[in-house]
Formats: C-alpha cells, sequence, structure tokens
C-alpha cells in the first residue's frame, strides 16, 4: 500500500488518479476521509476528488459519502447556473454597446476535461474602465447589488448569492498601499485580444497572453497570501493545452524581466511533482507547506509573512515594526472596507480609529490581532 503521512498527500493522490485514469490506493488507517473532503472543500477539488473515491473499494461511511457526492453534483449545479448567468450578463452588456473580454476561471475551464470539474468562486468579465457607469447600471438592472466598488473594479451580488466582478485591467496598479509588480509586467486587455467573428463585442484574448496572464495571476496569490491546489491543477492543466500553441521566448522574458523567475520555478516544480510524478532539485518544503494552508483565497498570515520579507528586501528598517503599526493605525480606506457605514457618514481618521476599536472590544475577539502579531514574530 501506498504511504501518505498526510490527509493533503490522500487528496492529491486522489486528484492525480482521475487526471492520469488510475485506480486510486485504499486510504490508509492513519488518513481521515472527513479532513480530506473538508480540505478539498478548502481547496474548492473536493468534486475532482470524489469521482477517484467513487473508484474504491472501501468508501467512506454513507453519510459522508453521501455529502461528498452531493458536494459533486453541486458543482455540477453551480457550473450550470454560472454559466447561465455568465451569458445573461453578457448579452446585456453587448445590449447595451458595452465589448467584453474574460480571461479568468470561465475560460480555463474549457481546458478541463468537464468544464464543472474547475469551480469558480465568481464571474469576472473584463470591460473597458470608462464603460463602468453603464456596466453597473445593467447589474443594477439585472437585480444585482452592488457590494464593493474600487476605481477600476466592481464586485456585485445577487439573491442567488452569485458574484460578479468588472475588471478594467488584468491588474491594478495599486494593492494594500504596495505598487503592483504585475501591473508594470501585462495590462491594458483588449491591446491583446481580437473580436470574435460572430460578435464584435467579444473579444478572445491572444493565446500567449491569457496563458501568462492566468501564471501571472496565479503567481500574485501565490507571494501575496498564498494560492491552493487549484490553481496548480490549473497550471497542469493550462500548460498541457498551450506549451505549443504559444510564444514561450516572451513568456520567458516576461517572467525574468518583472523578476518572477523564483517563483515561477517554484509553481512548476510544485505541479510537476503533484500531477506529473516528477522530482526535483528544489527544496519545496515552505513552498508546499504555504500552498496547504492557503486555501483557495489565501491566508492572513501568509499575507503579513510575505510582506514584511518584501519591505525587508527593499531595504525598509524595522519592518517587523513597521507592520504593527500598519496594523494598529491602519489607513483610512481599509477601515471603510470593513464598516462603509463609516464612509456613507463621511467619517473622519479618528473616529473610525476609536470606532474599529470599539467594534472589537465589543465582540470581545482580539483573535485576529493575535494572530497578527503571532505571525510577525515569527517572521523570518
Amino acid at each position: 500500500m501506498t504511504h501518505f503521512s498526510y490527509d493533503y498527500e490522500y487528496l492529491l493522490h486522489l486528484l492525480y488518479c482521475f487526471i492520469h485514469g488510475e485506480k486510486p490506493s485504499e486510504k490508509p488507517d492513519n488518513i481521515s476521509f472527513e479532513r480530506v473532503f473538508e480540505l478539498g472543500k478548502i481547496h474548492e477539488v473536493a468534486n475532482i476528488a470524489f469521482l477517484s473515491v467513487e473508484m474504491l473499494e472501501n468508501k467512506p461511511d454513507d453519510a459522508l459519502y453521501n455529502e461528498w457526492k452531493i458536494y459533486y453534483y453541486f458543482s455540477v449545479e453551480r457550473d450550470s447556473r454560472q454559466e447561465a448567468e455568465r451569458e445573461k450578463i453578457i448579452n446585456a452588456l453587448h445590449e447595451s454597446g458595452i465589448r467584453t473580454l474574460e480571461a479568468q476561471g470561465s475560460v480555463t475551464k474549457k481546458y478541463y476535461p468537464q468544464r464543472e470539474l474547475r469551480m469558480m468562486s465568481d464571474i469576472d468579465i473584463i470591460v473597458d474602465y470608462e464603460s463602468f457607469k453603464k456596466a453597473e447600471a445593467v447589474l443594477e438592472k439585472l437585480g444585482y447589488e452592488i457590494n464593493e466598488q474600487q476605481e477600476f473594479e466592481i464586485e456585485a451580488e445577487n439573491a442567488q448569492k452569485l458574484i460578479v466582478e468588472f475588471h478594467a485591467d488584468f491588474f491594478t496598479e495599486f494593492m494594500y498601499n504596495r505598487a503592483e509588480r504585475y501591473s508594470k509586467a501585462i495590462n491594458k486587455p483588449f491591446e491583446h485580444a481580437k473580436p470574435n467573428e460572430s460578435d464584435p463585442l467579444t473579444f478572445d484574448l491572444d493565446d500567449t497572453y491569457f496563458y501568462l496572464y492566468s501564471l501571472l495571476h496565479t503567481i500574485k496569490h501565490f507571494e501575496v497570501a498564498g494560492c491552493g491546489i487549484r490553481r496548480i491543477l490549473d497550471l497542469y492543466y493550462l500548460k498541457k493545452a498551450f506549451e505549443s500553441k504559444i510564444d514561450n521566448d516572451l513568456v520567458s522574458r516576461i517572467i525574468d524581466e518583472n523578476g518572477f523567475r523564483s517563483s515561477y520555478e517554484t509553481l512548476f516544480a510544485v505541479e510537476r511533482l503533484w500531477f506529473e510524478n516528477e522530482g526535483s532539485e528544489l527544496d519545496l518544503t515552505e513552498a508546499i507547506n504555504d500552498i496547504i494552508i492557503s486555501g483557495n483565497h489565501g491566508a492572513a498570515e501568509l499575507f503579513t509573512r510575505n510582506n514584511i520579507r518584501k519591505d525587508r528586501q527593499k531595504g525598509v528598517k524595522f519592518a517587523r515594526i513597521n507592520a504593527v503599526l500598519h496594523f494598529i493605525f491602519q489607513k483610512k480606506k481599509y477601515i471603510y472596507l470593513s464598516y462603509p457605514e463609516l464612509e456613507e457618514q463621511g467619517r473622519g481618521y479618528l473616529y473610525c480609529w476609536f470606532y474599529r476599536l470599539f467594534k472589537s472590544a465589543k465582540r470581545m475577539d482580539f483573535s485576529h490581532a493575535k494572530n497578527y502579531l503571532k505571525t510577525i514574530i515569527k517572521s523570518k
């Protein structure tokens, strides 16, 4: 029997077996089906793992097996709902004369064996910045409520809890008060796309730039707050689909010119280890740990640690102390994100600072602050 030391290793084994059409090994006694399922949900790959679980002689108990099966069918139903909503939104945008481009999950799905296997958190659509007002009106007419609006992004949600995001660029220039390296690497999506022959308002991204954007998007998550298993699986399927179709010299040049080579090599070493069964000369211990604990949407402790590391690389003195001060004296715009009622009331910084402190004290919830400080102390 194959030995698995951790639950995540068995989850990866289930994914590997599905990818390569192999019968999975039976679960060892030291591995918990419950924990494997929960980890799969956190990384949004439990639906794929279920297809391997079905091939096992010794399946989970009936209650867990049925819950896992329901989760799989939920992913199928969710894909169907998101696709129908995506088409409705795009048609409405086109009726308003707004051109669209897609570059995230709705495109990546096409390169999975079945599109419903690649779960999406939300529907992402790129539109021109000049069309944002009209696009927002389209969403509201379709019954969406605007959750968050930044200069180059709009997020909205409908009554069925479907979330849609409009973006004006691949990457925003600034994030959390830090200049984006990623926006300097590639941007201006419509310059790298052509109108579809059947619909001139639908733009199709050039293969090389779609692959490059997908790669940099994963690198961004990895470097900022961590990327999960699903994003590594994306790399496997995208590499398989595009490796012989793209301008690899251009990809390599942009990776090197913008300082992404280390992350690039690390992520693909992990991809080959997990999904192609290839060893690596790199020490992947920390990278794998980060990917596993980050889940699909990143982890706060990784965000904090990575920011401190970046400051140190830039030669910032007392990086840990700066991180503590940034946390205690959080900028007003970020307090507004947590408490939008303060922005609506036009409150000043001092009021916002005490309001945030009062809310934490009222909840008697200082766990976030404790975890933040622990992360800072442990940061190397």
